[in-house]
């Protein structure tokens, strides 16, 4: 019982840090005009995706919490000596605690899904910008390479 409310405290601050983190980036985001637009939609998808995540995690941790109010033992005598409306109540108990615990986990699958979305997201806009800078790069040194030759030819023609 212990260890469930602890994952679910911790579990709740990391939701609440993120949500934090995310409405800063959002404030920043939208104060910033010479942002650009690139750059701002995959801040912006990515606190959508993240704020999302938060949430999920924020539901994950009530569930957690909820299933400590669960009777897992519902029935406590031999089966033969229940009768059987109580062996109904007790089956009904059981596919409830199974149907519960089937939705937290797809939950948290979708956190999982989620995640690494939210990681391709990333990896596909570094390499982006990787190849942005690249062709700025590239761009620079071919404009110097012109002006250096021109220069050249100049002060060749200069000397004659």
């Amino acid at each position: 019982m212990t260890v469930g409310i602890v994952i679910a405290a911790v579990l709740l601050a990391i939701a609440v840090f993120f949500i934090v983190r995310q409405r800063q980036t959002l404030r920043t985001v939208r104060a910033d005009a010479a942002m650009p637009e690139d750059q701002r939609q995959y801040l912006l998808r990515q606190c959508q995706r993240r704020t999302f995540g938060s949430v999920l995690l924020i539901l994950l941790a009530g569930m957690l919490v909820g299933s400590l109010f669960f009777d897992y033992e519902p029935i406590r005598k031999p089966i033969d000596e229940v009768p059987v409306v109580e062996q109904e109540a007790a089956k009904q108990a059981v596919r409830l605690v199974g149907v519960y615990w089937m939705a937290f986990l797809l939950m948290l699958m979708a956190l999982m899904v989620l995640a690494v979305a939210d990681f391709w997201a990333t990896a596909r806009f570094s390499v982006q910008q990787q190849r942005q800078l690249f062709q700025q790069h590239r761009d620079m040194l071919e404009a110097e390479l012109t002006e250096h030759k021109y220069r050249q030819g100049n002060s060749n023609g200069a000397a004659h």
